[in-house]
């Protein structure tokens, strides 16, 4: 069974401000440090944040389910403003699924705001486990939901 879930919201600041959060390693720092009940750690095991790059993205302890998992971006694109990963260990890999990506993508909607993007695919043989691929898009949207305060906080400053 394939399944695609996806959500976006309006930032009003330029995508190319959007793109410095999101298109570089800053992103997983910054929920590390602004969400920190929803990731406790992230090492880059490989990589500069390019395309090739391998996280370790840990868990805080005490979060039901798999402690980590490894994702390793696919494709950075900075002049189409999209990175996409995918789970290669741990995760949705360790609950049985075939495939488990996301993608982030900056598209500009005027010259001082853009849509921040993120699409999560999936591939799982077992049908019963597809409702799991559910519970990140919560996270997802609150990291895109803090990302934009963020963004809009750091340029209105």
């Amino acid at each position: 069974m394939k399944g695609t879930i996806s959500d976006e919201i309006e930032v009003n600041v330029p995508a190319n401000v959007a793109w410095e959060l999101y298109g570089t390693l800053h992103l997983s720092r910054f929920i590390v440090q602004e969400l920190p009940t929803l990731l406790n750690k992230v090492d880059v095991l490989e990589g500069d944040g390019s395309t090739g790059t391998v996280l370790k993205i840990t868990f805080p302890e005490g979060t039901p389910g798999i402690p980590y998992f490894k994702e390793r971006f696919n494709i950075v694109d900075n002049e189409k403003r999209y990175k996409q990963s995918q789970v290669i260990e741990g995760g949705y890999v360790d609950l049985g699924y075939t495939f488990y990506g996301i993608r982030f993508e900056v598209n500009e909607k005027d010259e001082n705001s853009c849509i921040t993007k993120f699409t999560v695919n999936y591939e799982v043989e077992d049908v019963r486990l597809a409702s799991h691929a559910f519970t990140m898009f919560e996270p997802l949207q609150t990291v895109i939901r803090s990302a934009k305060t963020y963004l809009t906080n750091k340029t209105h400053i």
